[in-house]
């Protein structure tokens, strides 16, 4: 059973979208989203050589409660990672998405596609909270289609690349304010896992 009431959720990344995005969900509910951060800073944590986003969180969430001194802390530690996995590139980029942007680019991306007709990609996001005894998991899947532009300036990372299924305009998650993307992202489904985890222990 959970000893304390969490308000608090210390999130662990340095990926200032995510940040936005989890505080833009949970806070409304009465949680209070902080980054978490060692001596002003946040952590460098070891990824693991995984092709599971499972074995990625729990391995950065464990580093991370290493990390924190609950003394006098009423706080969760929060952990979320998410990749694109497209169809017709054997879910490339996957769990190695944010590395691959990095390295190549959303032009990248759409260079190795430029011959490709099937266009089906999906996102998938895996959350982890520790409450400061156990650890309650959420997952996410959002499917789409990989457009053959980029399109719009909101969001972070693929968005401006990914349309959502049921996006009736074709519109891509770069073209969506925060509150329409929520409506579809793997993101906010994997967050809705973990609050109604919360709701039903009282949190």
């Amino acid at each position: 059973m959970y000893a304390t009431v969490v308000k608090r959720l210390l999130f662990l990344t340095g990926n200032a979208g995510k940040l936005a995005e989890a505080s833009h969900f949970f806070e409304p509910l009465g949680y209070q989203v902080e980054q978490f951060l060692v001596d002003g800073e946040v952590p460098i944590v070891v990824e693991p050589q995984s092709d599971s986003l499972k074995d990625v969180a729990i391995a950065k969430i464990e580093q991370a409660k290493a990390l924190f001194n609950k003394s006098g802390q009423d706080a969760a530690i929060f952990v979320e990672d998410a990749g694109l996995f497209i169809d017709e590139l054997n879910d490339f980029p996957g769990v190695n998405s944010a590395s691959v942007l990095n390295q190549i680019g959303l032009s990248g991306i759409l260079n190795l596609m430029s011959e490709t007709i099937n266009r089906g990609a999906e996102f998938r996001a895996q959350a982890v909270l520790f409450t400061g005894e156990e650890l309650v998991f959420g997952e996410g899947v959002c499917r789409g289609i990989i457009t053959s532009e980029t399109l719009g300036e909101s969001g972070f990372g693929y968005d401006p690349i990914f349309s959502p299924e049921g996006e009736d305009s074709g519109r891509t998650f770069g073209q969506m304010d925060k509150t329409e993307k929520e409506a579809f992202s793997h993101r906010a489904k994997a967050l809705e896992s973990i609050k109604k985890q919360l709701d039903l222990l009282g949190r």
